[in-house]
């Protein structure tokens, strides 16, 4: 199980298949207190988590002491896992953070500025090559050990960059991955990504789970769980911080507390992410999430989920 953590509440680009790059969510300069961080990590150790992941819907390495994060993230026994535009003039404590950091992503959308820059607006992909290249020298260096992978982001304009992605991955050493891109930068319409749209299809909110089977459940309910810079936990990665997903302070919930006001959040029934098919461990923790949700008096059990008539 994957707890992926916002320890800032910013990114440089305004990729254009993104909630925060469109500003759907606005960059702040908060910033996750050390301290609280601690006593979050220290709490995913005894809810059972494998991995803390320093991204979501930021950009980790516009924080000079990223290096601190992820030290303790380590310190706890966990792996360290971030991803990256990498398009960022200054970097600083750059090796620092990159020698406490298992495994990192680097995400691009073309090899020539001019593909690139469809979707990763505001980004320089010749920016990207120069950390890229700091990488491969500190990693033939053996200064760091970080597993490195540069992944592409395919749409239907940009395929032909693709073979030499890969032999440019190649030649620094990093491992390379395709994946197909969400939306589409060009023809994509950013009004999906606004609170108001969440709202139009709460509105149209059907208790019936038609994609879900009997015996099965979402992984995103399951695999992962989602903080914002506040500590807060948000019904999933794949969905924004807005408020309406807002779970509640993940310091202050069980993790029953945390599946049963996910799982039953009036988003989840409509929506189209992939199901599979339950563990018995999955059962066993979601009946025995039902049952403390029907005999607790205790009302933060019920009260941060939202009803779908509560739009204004």
């Amino acid at each position: 199980m994957i707890l992926y953590v916002d320890v800032l509440d910013a990114c440089n680009l305004r990729c254009r298949t993104c909630v925060r790059g469109l500003r759907g969510l606005k960059n702040s300069a908060r910033q996750m207190p050390l301290d609280k961080f601690e006593h979050i990590v220290a709490k995913a150790v005894s809810d059972g988590f494998d991995s803390i992941q320093l991204f979501n819907w930021t950009e980790p390495f516009l924080l000079d002491n990223l290096h601190e994060y992820a030290s303790i993230v380590r310190r706890y026994g966990f792996p360290c896992i971030c991803s990256s535009n990498l398009s960022i003039k200054h970097i600083g404590n750059f090796r620092e953070a990159l020698a406490s950091i298992d495994a990192l992503t680097v995400s691009v959308s073309g090899l020539d500025q001019e593909v690139y820059e469809v979707n990763h607006a505001g980004g320089s992909i010749e920016l990207v090559k120069r950390n890229l290249s700091i990488i491969a020298d500190l990693k033939r260096a053996g200064a760091i050990a970080t597993c490195v992978q540069l992944k592409f982001i395919r749409f239907d304009y940009n395929r032909d960059q693709e073979s030499r992605l890969r032999d440019y991955a190649m030649s620094l050493g990093l491992e390379f991955a395709v994946t197909e891109g969400s939306g589409h930068p060009v023809t994509g319409d950013p009004r999906q990504f606004t609170e108001e749209h969440v709202w139009a299809q709460l509105r149209c909110f059907d208790a019936g789970r038609f994609i879900e089977h009997r015996g099965e459940v979402c992984a995103q309910v399951f695999d992962n769980v989602s903080l914002d810079v506040a500590g807060d936990v948000f019904l999933c990665c794949a969905r924004p911080n807005y408020g309406v997903f807002r779970v509640g302070p993940y310091l202050e919930l069980s993790m029953s507390e945390i599946l049963i006001t996910r799982h039953s959040h009036p988003m989840c029934p409509s929506c189209g992410f992939q199901r599979r098919e339950a563990t018995a461990l999955e059962k066993q923790a979601l009946r025995e999430a039902f049952d403390q949700s029907l005999v607790c008096t205790d009302p933060k059990m019920q009260r941060h989920i939202p009803s779908a008539t509560g739009a204004s």
